[in-house]
């Protein structure tokens, strides 16, 4: 389980350990865009993940984060 957020904890999603296994489970949390993920629920993902950002905003629309953080599962499942 992975909560997606901004925090000075994350693993950025490039070198998050999103198995390269599409027969092991993945689940994702995404918080909305004012308060994101609860704080006690990212204390029971067991990898907290950030999309690095570049420039003055530090967060994406959560369709726009959604999508990226798919797309790198199916890129590390598929891409070999």
């Amino acid at each position: 389980i992975f909560g997606v957020e901004t925090t000075k904890n994350a693993t950025s999603l490039w070198n998050a350990p999103i198995p390269s296994d599409e027969n092991i489970p993945v689940a994702y949390i995404f918080g909305n865009e004012l308060i994101g993920v609860d704080v006690d629920v990212l204390r029971e993902c067991d990898s907290i993940i950030s999309i690095p950002t570049y420039g003055i905003k530090n967060s994406l629309n959560i369709a726009n984060c959604v999508s990226v953080v798919l797309w790198e599962t199916l890129r590390r499942w598929h891409g070999k």
